[in-house]
């Protein structure tokens, strides 16, 4: 066998390793994003707050639409950032500047006020650990496989989702809220620093891999040369705007759904780590739609049967409005977690597929900026109509309607908008 031979087949074999190790470090930093760590686990302080303060209900989840508008702001700045300056490089700051936000809620909160200000300043310093970042990883090495690739890397979100809140009760429950958030600050940089430095790689390029290299790394579907529209033309496109409507609406309801649930169950009188066993069932339901949901998406087109998810969303807040009962909340905590489960996965395929992956990040970003802000609308939406009506019901017949409308408005794709299919 010639050098050239050797040096050939080595580098394949070690495009390949890299780009496994490469979704299991963006599959890491997914468990600790600023979705599972603040507003998925959120659900579970409210109360313990509210008892320990005397703060109202209503002006504490404020807290979280100011963190999502935030969160949102800055979605195209990450996008650009790691289009300019490569996931890796933004993933390096990402977590560590989370786990600090986390810090100051928990040490700095003084007042109703301070809490709001320093739980949105979190959603401001962990903008960067978002999947914005990490699906820009693991787009650069694949294509033919990509959708199962996003689920594997974004399945361990669910994870997050499955074991934070829980595990956040218990520390509430043990040490109190304060020392709880503090505590999450530590495991988020327990976990990002030592998988942003050991696991995620930048995606090999012609230039830096030299002439004589051949295309050679299709087990690792890495992806020499990434085409696709800027920015500004996407903008100009009907695609784009249906992707921005229905994953804005998909996001108020599934943002509004987690936040509500241990908030019902505690209402009902149950204890917060009892009323936190239904993040359980929603995390797992969202690592089922993270990988599941992956796989159809390399199979089937993917409007149709995104939509065929939103529309799940809807009728599991129909079971709510029929009534909170020991089978209605767990069947609504499946659908809406594996809608959960699969919005990010959906978003993330097709604006791949729709403007390729040239500027990706900046494009992914602008979409996430939408998907932000109705994450942060939906616990506001809810919180709102309680205090107008003293229950949860009109917020129910909302949500259903929500993720009708966005089931209708992804189903306005059209084959022909996914033009940079594999």
């Amino acid at each position: 066998m010639s050098s050239l031979s050797r040096w050939r087949r080595n580098e394949r074999s070690a495009c390949s390793a890299r780009a496994v190790a490469v979704v299991a470090g963006a599959g890491l930093n997914m468990l600790v994003n600023t979705g599972p760590v603040l507003l998925f686990s959120f659900g579970v302080f409210v109360k313990p707050i509210v008892a320990d303060t005397g703060w109202s209900r209503t002006s504490i989840s404020s807290a979280v639409l100011y963190g999502q508008v935030l969160l949102a702001l800055c979605g195209p700045l990450t996008g650009f950032a790691v289009d300019r300056f490569g996931a890796r490089q933004v993933a390096r700051f990402a977590g560590p500047l989370l786990g600090l936000g986390l810090a100051m809620v928990g040490l700095l909160s003084n007042s109703a006020n301070s809490f709001v200000l320093f739980f949105a300043l979190s959603f401001l310093l962990g903008a960067a650990q978002v999947p914005v970042t990490y699906v820009k990883a693991v787009a650069g090495w694949y294509d033919a496989h990509l959708g199962i690739a996003l689920g594997f890397a974004l399945m361990l979100s669910g994870l997050g989702v499955a074991v934070l809140p829980p595990l956040s009760a218990a520390l509430i429950e043990a040490v109190g809220w304060r020392t709880a958030y503090l505590s999450l600050a530590g495991f988020v940089w327990l976990v990002s620093v030592p998988s942003v430095q050991w696991l995620l790689h930048e995606p090999p390029r012609e230039a830096r891999l030299g002439a004589a290299a051949v295309h050679a790394t299709a087990r690792a579907d890495v992806l020499e040369a990434p085409s696709g529209v800027t920015l500004r033309a996407a903008l100009r496109t009907r695609a784009f705007w249906l992707m921005a409507l229905g994953f804005f609406l998909i996001s108020v309801v599934v943002g509004a759904g987690t936040w509500v649930l241990p908030v019902v169950l505690s209402d009902y009188g149950l204890k917060a780590q009892q009323g936190a066993f239904v993040m359980t069932i929603v995390g797992a339901a969202m690592m089922v739609g993270r990988l599941g949901f992956g796989a159809l998406l390399d199979r089937f087109f993917a409007p149709r049967i995104t939509a065929a998810v939103f529309v799940g969303a809807a009728l599991g807040y129909l079971c709510l409005v029929a009534g909170i009962s020991a089978w209605t909340v767990p069947v609504a905590a499946i659908l809406i977690g594996f809608t959960l489960g699969s919005e990010v996965d959906a978003l993330a395929y097709m604006a791949s597929r729709i403007f390729g992956r040239r500027h990706l990040g900046a494009i992914y970003g602008s979409l996430m900026f939408c998907f932000s802000v109705g994450l942060g609308c939906g616990p506001a939406l809810f919180a709102q109509l309680y205090d107008r009506t003293g229950g949860y019901q009109a917020a129910f017949w909302a949500a259903a309607l929500f993720a009708l409308i966005a089931a209708l408005a992804v189903c306005g794709l059209r084959e022909r908008d996914l033009r940079f299919g594999a």
